[in-house]
């Protein structure tokens, strides 16, 4: 019996997004634009990179690669370079390619190749949104710590004839790659955007949560305006196909209960679907559903069983054009949710607010200012800090923003949270006198109050209550705000991993490695929650003395983002450890993110008098900086 010829690799599989639509629309013009996007780019990026085209069926391309790095390079390249040539071309005209990687062992078979990893990675470019990548995590494992583009977790997924759920990563094309030397790129817009321990929090909150229960019904209270108002979405009906009657019951329950779950807080303009029945010609109907209940965006899903398994599929779709901007497929064991079906309304209204406000925030960053609403204000402001260069000068002008949506709305909260995180990253990203530092702690004070007034039951203001009650050293009542915050939003990681630094503060130090640990154990929905996540985890390793833990958290950490705070933290823990060469690569690249760090400015920034954490920063952290030769003013 012969023997199959095998190897591992990195395998990539493309497909061009709507090959169908594009061939029957202009099949020469589709033909001529496929074959010069081949000659122009993707044919010399798979032979740059060391790939090997296995075959095309038309409207694909199935690759092999013998590094993965290579492979996610290209893959990158290529959905940039794609992105660029389509720049002014219609959307309804653009070729744009969806890709998928997996690393497996392949057959070869004369000059094909089979075997599970190559299912894989075609089911992976299914997942892949138009211009996306998504990886399976083995791919994800094996290029973090050599790229420094970041990766989203969307979760375990079930898809066709592969018996097991694929763990499956969505590279962000908007981190640039790093050079050869594996340095993390300082200017890759996402990796800037959280930058000082909890008030990275609320950058996140911002673009990707804050705004989660954001627009207060009071700014519709008017006549229907002419245009969809932002954040506006409707909940179409959930549908058990082929199911039984338990099973459409489920799928009404889920509908109703997702739209009330989305509204809880005066979340978004959610508009409740008027009939039970699903639109039958879909493109145009779903349009004219959008005009009818004045919508942005239609959330669409169906629920069915498998085996022991119930299966539940959610799409958020773009009403204007009736394109899919996110798929979830949610798996559970039906003995969790026979009775209760809490968890799946939990889960997708998560993911779900979470993409609606990624999606605004695209969306963002085109609005004109002239007559903006305070909605798209604060969406402009918060994009314009998680994107800028120069972050000090984004943070000043976002601020102006944030103060214009506020004139605008005086009852808008969700602009005071952000006006109170960009406060202080201000305060974190600049020398300030001691007068200048007592104006914008007032500041955050105030709009803190505020917040908490105008509505105690959004979460994101209890965030902001506890960041400037921490900031003005009243850490008891911090931690009372805090306790408000994660009493009402226990689904995600911000109230912990706040909260552990609370405990760090006031010198409980394992209680607050207990809170990050939980944090981590939780599905974390993307990089910056993980990335804040870990360096707190390595800041409280740091603090015990647990020196290799920290080093191992805080390199995770810098994997997803580029920070001078964990560099510092990093600096401290090499050098502790007794790897200065590294201890000091790390205090370079802390000085050049942050040229005027001193020990004695970090010190001018404490807010803690406990002495156990002053013992353990200064035993450990400020011992270990000195080590590093970090200065000391």
């Amino acid at each position: 019996m012969t023997r199959d010829q095998r190897r591992l690799a990195a395998i990539v599989s493309t497909d061009v997004v709507g090959y169908s639509r594009l061939m029957g629309r202009d099949e020469s013009g589709t033909l001529a634009g496929l074959k010069a996007h081949r000659q122009a780019l993707i044919d010399p990026k798979i032979a740059e990179y060391g790939g090997r085209i296995v075959k095309s069926t038309g409207d694909g391309l199935l690759l092999e690669f013998p590094s993965v790095v290579d492979a996610v390079r290209c893959a990158v390249d290529i959905q940039r370079g794609m992105a660029e040539r389509n720049a002014g071309v219609p959307a309804e005209d653009r070729i744009e390619l969806r890709i998928g990687i997996n690393i497996g062992d392949i057959i070869i078979d004369d000059d094909d190749i089979f075997g599970d990893g190559v299912n894989v990675a075609a089911r992976l470019q299914t997942l892949a949104e138009p211009g996306g990548i998504c990886v399976s995590r083995m791919v994800r494992d094996q290029v973090l710590d050599k790229l420094s583009f970041a990766f989203d977790d969307l979760g375990p997924k079930t898809v066709k004839n592969i018996a097991r759920p694929i763990e499956v990563f969505r590279v962000l094309l908007d981190a640039t790659p790093s050079d050869s030397a594996g340095r993390p790129d300082v200017k890759g817009a996402l990796r800037r955007f959280r930058r000082w321990w909890p008030a990275a929090v609320a950058s996140t909150l911002v673009v990707v949560g804050v705004g989660l229960w954001a627009v207060m019904p009071q700014l519709w209270k008017a006549a229907r305006p002419a245009a969809p108002p932002a954040m506006s979405i409707a909940i179409l009906p959930f549908t058990a196909p082929g199911g039984s009657a338990a099973e459409q019951k489920l799928a009404d329950g889920l509908s109703r209960d997702l739209t009330a779950a989305l509204g809880q807080w005066g979340f978004a303009t959610v508009a409740a679907f008027p009939t039970p029945a699903m639109p039958s010609s879909r493109a145009d109907d779903l349009r004219g559903l959008a005009r009818e209940l004045n919508v942005r965006f239609l959330t669409e899903g169906a629920v069915h069983r498998e085996g022991d398994q119930l299966i539940v599929d959610a799409q958020l779709v773009d009403a204007a054009n009736v394109n899919q901007l996110w798929s979830e497929r949610l798996v559970f064991e039906q003995s969790r949710v026979a009775n209760d079906h809490t968890e799946i309304v939990k889960q997708l209204n998560r993911r779900l607010r979470d993409e609606l406000v990624r999606a605004e925030s695209r969306r963002a960053g085109a609005v004109t200012l002239d007559g903006a609403s305070a909605v798209e204000l604060t969406l402009r402001a918060a994009h314009m800090e998680g994107t800028a260069s120069n972050r000090l000068a984004a943070a000043i002008e976002a601020g102006a923003l944030y103060d214009k949506a506020i004139k605008l709305d005086p009852s808008y909260a969700i602009a005071m949270v952000a006006r109170v995180d960009n406060l202080h990253n201000q305060l974190l990203s600049t020398r300030m006198d001691a007068a200048q530092r007592e104006r914008v702690l007032a500041q955050m004070d105030e709009l803190s109050q505020r917040a908490v007034a105008i509505n105690d039951k959004y979460p994101a203001a209890w965030y902001a209550r506890s960041l400037a009650l921490y900031r003005l050293s009243r850490l008891q009542a911090a931690l009372e705000a805090n306790a408000q915050y994660m009493r009402l939003d226990p689904t995600r990681v911000e109230p912990l991993t706040q909260r552990a630094w609370l405990m760090l503060f006031t010198g409980r130090a394992p209680e607050a490695l207990d809170l990050v640990n939980q944090a981590l154990a939780l599905s974390l929905s993307n990089t910056f929650e993980t990335a804040f996540a870990l360096s707190t985890r390595c800041a409280v390793e740091l603090r015990l003395g647990r020196y290799e833990d920290a080093i191992a958290d805080c390199e995770k950490a810098l994997a997803n983002q580029d920070s001078w705070f964990e560099h510092s933290l990093l600096a401290a823990a090499y050098a502790q450890a007794g790897q200065l060469d590294r201890a000091t690569t790390e205090r370079n690249r802390l000085l050049a993110l942050r040229s005027w760090y001193s020990i004695a400015d970090d010190k001018a920034n404490e807010v803690s008098d406990n002495p156990t954490y002053l013992q353990q920063t200064e035993s450990h952290l400020y011992a270990g900086l000195r080590k590093a030769g970090v200065p000391e003013n």
